[in-house]
C-alpha cells in the first residue's frame, strides 16, 4: 500500500471534524440492557487507519487543503530546529511533515498526523493569548490583596490530579487564572472575589480563595 501525503492529512482533517477534536482512545458507555460496550467516539487514529486500510472515504478539495494547511504549519517548525527551541513532539511533527508518501506499515505516522489538526489549534491559541497578555496590563495589586469583579472566561479544563477546572479569565485590560470546583464555558461572565496569590513576569496574576457571587 502506498499514500500520498495529501491523502494521509486529510483524512486527519475528516477524523478530527466528525469527533469535533482528538480523542487518543475510543470513548464510550457500558450498555446494562444489552450487556455490551457502546462506543459513541472512536478514536482519530482509529478512524485514519481504518480508512486507508480499507478506503469507502474520499476527501473534498477542502479537505486537502486544509490537510495541505495543517501540515504546512507543522513543516514550518524547521526554524525551531534551527534555534534549539523546539522540544519532542515537535519535532516528531516536523519529522512526519516532512513525508510526501506513506506506506501501510507507517502505523506510527498514522496515529501522529491523526492528532495533528487539534495540536495546531491549540497552538495557535496559545500563541494568540500570548499576543494579547503581551499587550494586556498587570493585574493592580499585591499579594494577599483582596479582588472582586466582572471576568469573562478565556479558558477553562478539567484537572483530575486536583479534581478542579484550572480558569483562565479577563479582568478589565488584565489577565487571571485560578483553580475552580465547577466547570464553566469559554466567553461566559462571571462575578468574583479571591485573593491574590502570585503577580507573574509575564504580566498574569494568580488568584486563590475564589468565589463566585
Amino acid at each position: 500500500m502506498n499514500f500520498t501525503a495529501d491523502h494521509v492529512w486529510a483524512l486527519s482533517i475528516i477524523a478530527d471534524r466528525i469527533n469535533g477534536g482528538y480523542f487518543k482512545q475510543d470513548e464510550g458507555h457500558w450498555n446494562d440492557e444489552h450487556d455490551d460496550w457502546i462506543v459513541t467516539k472512536t478514536a482519530n487514529k482509529s478512524m485514519v487507519k481504518q480508512w486507508l486500510r480499507e478506503g469507502g472515504v474520499e476527501p473534498t478539495p477542502a479537505d486537502i487543503e486544509q490537510g495541505q494547511e495543517c501540515r504546512a504549519y507543522f513543516k514550518g517548525f524547521v526554524m525551531k530546529e534551527l534555534s534549539g527551541k523546539i522540544n519532542d513532539f515537535e519535532r516528531t511533527a516536523l519529522k512526519v511533515s516532512a513525508k510526501d508518501h506513506f506506506g501501510g506499515k507507517d502505523m506510527l505516522e498514522f496515529a501522529i498526523i491523526s492528532c495533528l489538526p487539534q495540536a495546531m489549534r491549540k497552538d495557535k491559541d496559545r500563541a494568540d493569548m500570548s499576543r494579547e497578555v503581551f499587550s494586556s496590563t498587570q493585574l493592580a495589586g499585591q499579594v494577599g490583596d483582596k479582588i472582586q469583579g466582572e471576568v469573562t472566561i478565556v479558558k477553562c479544563h478539567y484537572s483530575s490530579n486536583y479534581d478542579k477546572h484550572r480558569v483562565t479569565a479577563q479582568l478589565g485590560d488584565s489577565f487571571i487564572d485560578f483553580w475552580y470546583s465547577k466547570g464553566c464555558q469559554v466567553g461566559e461572565k462571571m462575578t468574583i472575589k479571591g485573593k491574590i496569590k502570585t503577580q507573574r513576569a509575564d504580566k498574569t496574576t494568580q488568584l486563590n480563595y475564589v468565589k463566585r457571587l
